[in-house]
C-alpha cells in the first residue's frame, strides 16, 4: 500500500526483571545504598557510560540492519530519578549520533511522555518532534503555539486524532481537528476502518489540502498572535505570501466579529486574501459568508496592521484559512 514500517522503541529504559539487568544491574542510575523505586516497571540505563551506548547501538544496529525499518519513534517514559545530570543527556545525544550515522535514512522521531523533549538541544540529532500525547485539538492549539514559539513546523508533530479525544474525552468535527492538525507534518492517528465513507472522503480531502499547501506552510516563517474576544491566529509562509489561520476555541462573547490585527504586516503592500476553508462541522459551514469573502480581497498591509482584517462569524472549535498574496 506504499506504507512504509515504523519502531516504536525505548531504549534508555530497563526492567529489573530483565537478562540486562541480573547481568548488569550497575547499568542502572542508582544511589548507593538506596532503593531503586521503579516507574512503569523500570529503571534507567546510565547513559554516561561507554559500555551501555555500545551494548544499545548494538541491538538498535542488529534491528535496522536486519529489518525494513525507516522511522524510530523514540519514546522516554520514565522520569530521571536519580538525574544522571549533563552527561547522561550527552550521553543519547552521542547514541543518537552514532546510529545517525549509521543509518542516515531512517527518520527519528524525539518523544519523552509527549513533548517532554521538544528541545534545540536534541534537534540535531532527530527528524522531528512528537509535541504531546493530548490529541484533542482546543487543547493541541495552545500546545502547537507554544511548540512553534521555539521550533518550526516542519519538525512538529500535528495529528488528526480519533473523536472522542482519548486523554480528554471531548469530541471536535474532523473538519476542525484536520485544521488544526494543518500547520504540522499532519499525520493520522485513528482507525480509519471505523470511518464511514463521508468521513473517509472528507478525510482524503484534507489530506490533499494539506499537500496542495505544504510547500508554503513549511521552510518558510511562522508569525504568532492574538486578536480580540479569544481568538488566535498564526500565519505560515513567505513574506510575499502565506497561510493565515484564525482559530477560536471557545464561543464569542460578541456577536460582531471584530476586526483582526496583524502587525507584522505593517509597511506591507498590496495584500490579496481568499479565504479557503472554514473548519467547523463535518460540513461546510453554515453561517452564510458575508458578501466580501465570496471573493479576492483586497487591503493595504497598514489597514490590517492596524485597523484589522474583517472577520467572518466563527463559532467555538472553528478554525478559518486564508491564502495571502502580498504585492510591493
Amino acid at each position: 500500500m506504499g506504507m512504509a514500517f515504523g519502531l516504536w522503541v525505548e531504549p534508555e529504559m530497563i526492567n529489573p526483571d530483565s537478562d540486562l539487568y541480573r547481568a548488569h544491574p550497575d547499568w542502572a542510575l542508582a544511589l548507593p545504598e538506596r532503593d531503586r523505586p521503579t516507574a512503569r516497571n523500570q529503571l534507567v540505563l546510565d547513559m554516561r557510560r561507554a559500555e551501555v551506548r555500545d551494548y544499545l547501538f548494538a541491538a538498535l544496529d542488529a534491528l535496522l540492519r536486519e529489518l525494513p525499518v525507516s522511522y524510530l519513534k523514540w519514546d522516554h517514559n520514565r522520569d530521571l530519578a536519580p538525574a544522571g545530570g549533563a552527561a547522561q543527556v550527552q550521553g543519547t545525544y552521542d547514541l543518537l549520533a552514532r546510529l545517525r550515522a549509521a543509518h542516515p535514512s531512517v527518520e527519528i522521531e524525539s518523544c519523552a511522555g509527549g513533548g517532554g523533549r521538544s528541545d534545540a538541544g536534541i534537534m540535531a540529532y532527530t527528524h522531528r518532534f512528537w509535541a504531546s500525547d493530548n490529541l484533542d485539538a482546543v487543547s493541541r492549539t495552545a500546545i502547537q503555539r507554544g511548540f512553534l514559539t521555539f521550533l518550526p513546523p516542519e519538525v512538529m508533530g500535528s495529528h488528526i486524532g480519533a473523536s472522542p479525544a482519548h486523554a480528554t474525552g471531548r469530541s471536535q468535527s474532523l473538519a476542525f481537528r484536520a485544521a488544526v492538525a494543518m500547520p504540522g507534518h499532519f499525520g493520522i492517528e485513528l482507525d480509519p476502518r471505523r470511518l464511514n465513507a463521508e468521513e473517509r472522503a472528507e478525510l482524503a480531502d484534507w489530506i490533499g489540502f494539506h499537500k496542495q499547501w505544504r510547500a508554503l506552510l513549511h521552510q518558510g516563517q511562522v508569525w504568532l498572535g492574538e486578536g480580540a474576544d479569544g481568538l488566535v491566529w498564526q500565519a505560515q509562509g513567505r513574506g510575499d505570501e502565506f497561510l493565515l489561520f484564525a482559530v477560536r476555541t471557545t464561543p464569542a462573547l460578541d456577536r460582531r466579529p471584530q476586526p483582526l490585527k496583524l502587525p507584522f504586516l505593517a509597511g506591507a503592500g498590496r495584500c490579496d486574501l481568499d479565504l479557503l476553508r472554514i473548519a467547523s462541522g463535518s460540513q461546510q459551514h453554515a453561517i452564510p459568508l458575508p458578501e466580501l469573502w465570496q471573493q479576492t480581497a483586497s487591503f493595504s498591509g497598514s489597514w490590517l496592521a492596524h485597523a484589522g482584517l474583517p472577520m467572518p462569524p466563527l463559532g467555538a472549535e472553528t478554525a478559518a484559512i486564508f491564502h495571502v498574496k502580498v504585492t510591493p
